[in-house]
């Protein structure tokens, strides 16, 4: 996996963490921050045409 895709798949995984305790915790403008945070970085994986789901079998194991 090259530094790119490494970088964006683990500020895919951020951002949905951080919206998932956004919601958790109650805080729409958080939640909508961070699902539009999330709907950029898939529109750049999709323009340089990063897998983005195959990244996170690996970051789980890292992580």
């Amino acid at each position: 996996m090259t530094e790119f895709m490494r970088t964006l798949h683990l500020r895919i995984y951020d951002a949905v963490e951080s919206l998932r305790r956004a919601r958790r915790n109650g805080d729409g403008d958080l939640a909508i921050t961070q699902a539009g945070e999330i709907e950029d970085l898939v529109e750049i994986a999709a323009r340089h045409g990063v897998d983005i789901d195959s990244g996170y079998r690996d970051l789980v194991r890292v992580a």
